[in-house]
């Protein structure tokens, strides 16, 4: 997404790589350890790009940390070096060798170009344990075609001087159907059907917790069981496009055709999210046409609601040129104390725009 289309609400994190943090409870940048009780989850965006490769944006990833273990949600370009990035700044969940769970939403490229990343660059740092890998029917096949095709690197790191070990670069490939898919101490992920174009199988995700839930749509257009798996929960993560407008291989006409298909209006969130009944929505995956932009985006999602908000929206798009600032907040009380939540600054010293339903739009410099 260029920055006419896609500048964000929110927080950018990271050296050369945007990277956002959202802690849903104040404290949640330490590590928990085994002996603490339960914490609330984080909420680490390492990338909200779409397809267009441009170099301020990376592709789709987002990592929900529990207790001190991260969960991925697909795997787009440069996802790694996101987490790595992340872990640098503080986020301890994100050691790149600790990477070992991902959730795919559906296949398209965007969402799994960095999967031969995440397979092998935690291996060669030193991860030992099989990646877990969950998704639609097909996802198993990427994973086998991706070893195969790196079969003279495993060979050589294993035989040769390098003496990796023999494990940590295998996957446990998941195809999986609606409903519960994964379970340990820190959460259970549910599974669900979306709407996405002609993919016949699409995914959104509900990652429950002792104290939060979180749902992830995925790509999709505007789907009913999406508003079933969040129903009044903690954190909606949703995609969205605003404007009109076509590309240079697509007139407008047909290129709305395929947006009204596979995506998700401005418009048409603004009702999805008032019948989810979120208490905190986050949009991501923004897509501009035409001369729309973030504040139209806004504006029509608020439009839509008629008046019905009683909570704040919070829209992400990540840049790589972006400087570590203070990204953690409490989302409980990000409508009493916005100031609190998600502040930063791009590099450059330029302030970045904070959008919330009940805000001004207003600089976070200085953070």
């Amino acid at each position: 997404m260029s920055q006419m289309s896609s500048r964000v609400l929110g927080c950018f994190l990271c050296l050369l790589a945007g990277v956002v943090f959202l802690a849903l409870a104040h404290g949640q940048r330490k590590t928990a350890a085994a002996s603490e009780p339960a914490t609330s989850p984080s909420i680490v965006f390492l990338g909200t790009g779409m397809p267009r490769p441009q170099p301020d944006h990376l592709g789709p990833s987002t990592a929900i940390i529990v207790n001190g273990k991260a969960y991925l949600v697909d795997a787009g370009v440069g996802v790694v070096r996101q987490a790595s990035a992340a872990y640098m700044v503080g986020t301890s969940a994100l050691k790149v060798e600790d990477l070992r769970v991902a959730f795919i939403t559906h296949l398209h490229s965007d969402h799994t170009l960095g999967l031969p990343d995440l397979i092998f660059t935690p291996w060669v740092m030193g991860r030992t344990a099989p990646l877990e890998l969950y998704g639609p029917t097909g996802i198993k096949k990427m994973a086998e075609n991706i070893i195969k095709a790196y079969e003279q690197d495993i060979r050589i790191r294993i035989n040769g001087l390098e003496g990796a070990n023999r494990t940590g670069y295998k996957v446990n490939a998941h195809e999986i159907n609606p409903g519960v898919v994964y379970q340990d101490t820190n959460v259970k992920v549910t599974a669900f059907l979306v709407e996405h174009g002609s993919w016949p199988k699409a995914y959104g995700y509900r990652f429950e917790t002792a104290h939060k839930t979180v749902v992830i749509s995925g790509d999709t257009r505007p789907s009913k069981s999406v508003i079933d798996a969040c129903n009044g929960c903690d954190v909606l993560i949703h995609e969205v496009y605003s404007g009109y407008g076509g590309t240079s291989q697509k007139n407008p006409e047909e290129w709305m055709k395929y947006m009204a298909a596979f995506h998700t209006s401005a418009e048409e969130l603004g009702i999805l999210a008032t019948q989810a009944r979120a208490k905190k929505l986050i949009v991501t995956h923004y897509v501009s046409l035409g001369s729309s932009d973030q504040t139209e985006m806004v504006n029509l999602i608020k439009k839509a609601s008629l008046g019905r908000w009683s909570w704040p929206v919070t829209w992400m798009s990540l840049s790589r040129n972006s400087a570590v600032s203070n990204a953690s907040g409490n989302v409980d009380n990000v409508a009493s104390q916005p100031g609190k939540i998600l502040r930063a600054c791009c590099g450059g010293g330029t302030p970045l725009e904070r959008w919330e339903f009940d805000l001004k739009c207003a600089s976070a410099q200085g953070a």
